[in-house]
């Protein structure tokens, strides 16, 4: 019996799920928030305020304090329209949907998946706050360790993830070979791209991860805080030479880290992530997370005292970056397009993406016409929840 002529329907289901196989960081990050969008019908530029889980302040003593509760959120923006554009004949319509799938989307489909990926790596690495020295530039256990541990003391539930550069995985997989073998995990390594389970990280591997690139500020640093008793997340500064570029750390001298929850020092200088470009001289640094030093969301000892030392992380020939996260560091939400009348059209929706399909025909060539439509926003929630490990992706 033929084969039936393949549906649009079907063919866009079809592209949703190669879809969801396709990404690797996407699917361990929090996608709860579409239907945030669901009353508005979403466009470019529409803009809801996502609620983030906060601390509380322990009372002591009998007298309730009723201020102690803050209301935080985060803006999470539909900012990127992505697509791909596919042509076929009829004679392609008559295939099985494995073939078709095999010859017409699979590829495009992966390249799909990999621009949003990238582009959402790209905007959130500028606020992954913490920071993992690497002292020979090899991205090894210790490191993931050490990374672990920066998690934890922030508050990371326990399910975590390191996704690594390609060069970070040939420098990291001599040591963890012992656990890519274990025969619980093959089903979910072959499924889901899984490398390991070690150091209390799932590890994966992607090819988007962008470099990071480096200003030209003396490694440990010069600039000098301008003015006692800043907040927040833009930290003016003086006495200092040099560029700094986004996605860079730095330490303020004398501004130590908090156990979230108790509020009592770590013993650990508080790092911090550099948010935006800084052209140099006096002016304000933009960084995250922002330093507050009292009340529940409180995160640091003290603000940097007048003329305090600013020290710059890393070296410059690291410019491989890994990324150690929990789920809530980030979130990525995809919303309905419409669907235009009078044209042969699909929308499905499965584990977080919506996707659009949008069929017209070529009569003189006898050709299908198929646009697939994806719109998207991203916002980091927790910068706190995401750990930079930087490698020599030339050092093997």
């Amino acid at each position: 019996m033929a084969n039936q002529f393949l549906t649009t329907q079907l063919i866009t289901r079809e592209i949703l799920s190669v879809l969801r196989q396709k990404l690797t960081f996407l699917r361990k990050i929090n996608m709860e928030y579409k239907g945030e969008f669901a009353v508005t019908g979403a466009k470019i530029g529409d803009t809801v305020n996502i609620r983030v889980p906060t601390h509380a302040k322990i009372r002591s003593g009998r007298i309730m304090d009723a201020s102690n509760m803050l209301d935080k959120t985060v803006p999470l923006t539909i900012s990127d329209q992505n697509g791909v554009d596919l042509v076929w004949n009829s004679s392609d319509m008559a295939l099985k949907i494995d073939d078709f799938s095999a010859r017409y989307l699979d590829q495009p489909i992966a390249d799909l998946a990999s621009r949003i990926e990238q582009t959402v790596l790209q905007r959130a690495l500028p606020f992954a706050a913490n920071f993992v020295a690497n002292a020979d530039g090899k991205l090894d256990f210790a490191e993931a360790l050490r990374a672990n541990k920066v998690l934890t003391d922030n508050l990371a539930p326990t399910r975590r993830f390191m996704v690594t550069n390609t060069s970070g995985t040939v420098q990291v997989v001599d040591q963890l070979k012992g656990f890519f073998n274990a025969q619980d995990r093959l089903a979910e390594q072959y499924e889901d791209g899984l490398m390991a389970r070690a150091a209390g990280f799932d590890w994966f591997e992607t090819t988007n991860m962008p470099a990071q690139a480096y200003g030209t500020s003396t490694i440990p640093g010069a600039y000098l805080i301008n003015g006692a008793n800043q907040t927040g997340s833009s930290i003016a500064v003086d006495g200092g030479t040099g560029t700094l570029v986004a996605g860079q750390h730095v330490t303020f001298a004398g501004v130590f880290a908090v156990n979230p929850a108790t509020k009592v020092s770590t013993g650990v200088l508080q790092t911090f992530v550099v948010t935006a470009n800084y052209a140099g001289g006096n002016g304000n640094i933009q960084i995250a997370p922002a330093i507050v030093t009292s009340g529940p969301e409180q995160n640091v000892t003290a603000s940097p005292a007048d003329n305090a030392v600013i020290v710059v992380l890393g070296a410059t020939a690291q410019t491989g970056v890994n990324l150690g996260f929990a789920r809530d560091f980030l979130t990525f939400a995809t919303v309905d397009l419409p669907l235009p009348e009078n044209k042969e059209a699909s929308r499905m929706q499965f584990d977080g993406l919506s996707l659009r399909m949008i069929r017209d025909y070529d009569t003189v060539n006898d050709q299908f016409l198929n646009r697939v439509d994806i719109l998207w926003g991203s916002a980091v929630l927790r910068p706190e929840f995401g750990v930079v490990i930087p490698n020599d992706p030339t050092n093997f």
